[in-house]
């Protein structure tokens, strides 16, 4: 899907899911470097920045949230730069991207003639827009993670997927964006190189925004980590719990094992002899009741103390 719009002199294309005919189009109108179109049409596994050509290319790593399998991806956005334009493409359908054009569409006539139509702050809008879309969804996770700390005890065995499947996630989103620190950073640098000292102020406020994202996970990350110790210690208590109850149960019965082994072995010969067993099963079973009675009550009165 291709879309244009025109800001003042900055002509905005903007293609999702590029296919290679589009971008070799748009190579052979704007005399794009073959690196450039590469990079485009090919997959970076991490941010990268390059203002040695003579355009400006960029590509960043956003996350994005598939709620059907509660797991993220990435959506590779990359953007091209020249004198009057800017080229981005998105791997994947975006809907904040569609957000970002239309709200630009509907301020384009105010923006014209403006350091507004310039295409470094439309790129500044687009990234904005994205680390807003970021913070937004982190939120929703401490929000999450609060609810799993509510219902560790009463719902513990149902939290442990949730919680490795944030643990993944956090890990996934940490990596992807600690990636663009150093991106940022030569971005104000080459803004600051082209003069356009009024911008430098939007793009200090993404780092910013970037440098909140990166803490933010750092946050969540050790609040899920906390989580996992308390569900791990909560399933010890619960085992020992468990190992306690039988440790009790064959407490009782092991001296009634005992006397039934003795009684079993000489009742007919060396305590009763066999005209008495009549008399001795009784008394056996009677002996064995009263001692399991007597065990129950020390046992009982130990294992409050404790």
């Amino acid at each position: 899907m291709q879309k244009t719009l025109q800001i003042g002199k900055t002509q905005w294309i903007s293609i999702q899911t590029p296919d290679k005919e589009t971008i070799d189009t748009l190579a052979k109108e704007y005399n794009l470097h073959e690196m450039i179109v590469d990079d485009i049409l090919g997959i970076n596994a991490q941010s990268k920045i390059d203002t040695s050509s003579n355009h400006f290319f960029m590509a960043l790593t956003f996350t994005k949230y598939l709620p059907g399998e509660s797991r993220y991806i990435f959506n590779e956005m990359d953007v091209v730069i020249g004198e009057n334009f800017i080229i981005t493409t998105t791997w994947l359908t975006s809907e904040r991207m569609n957000m970002v054009f239309d709200e630009i569409s509907k301020e384009a006539k105010k923006m014209n003639n403006s350091y507004k139509s310039s295409p470094y702050y439309i790129l500044y809008r687009i990234i904005d827009s994205f680390y807003d879309k970021t913070i937004k969804s982190l939120t929703i996770s401490s929000q999450k993670l609060l609810d799993i700390q509510i219902n560790i005890a009463d719902k513990w065995e149902d939290v442990i997927d949730e919680l490795i499947s944030e643990d993944i996630n956090k890990i996934f989103i940490k990596h992807n964006f600690l990636s663009q620190e150093e991106i940022i950073d030569e971005l104000i640098e080459h803004v600051n190189k082209l003069h356009e000292k009024h911008l430098t102020t939007y793009f200090n406020d993404l780092k910013s925004k970037l440098a909140k994202i990166v803490r933010t996970i750092n946050v969540l990350t050790e609040k899920n980590d906390s989580l996992m110790g308390a569900y791990n210690t909560f399933l010890g208590i619960r085992s020992n719990k468990s190992v306690t109850r039988l440790t009790f149960i064959n407490s009782i019965f092991m001296p009634l094992t005992v006397i039934a082994g003795i009684g079993g072995m000489s009742e007919r010969s060396m305590m009763t002899g066999p005209e008495h067993w009549k008399i001795a099963y009784p008394l056996f079973i009677v002996l064995c009741i009263v001692i399991a009675y007597i065990t129950y009550l020390i046992l009982r009165k130990f294992f409050l103390k404790k």
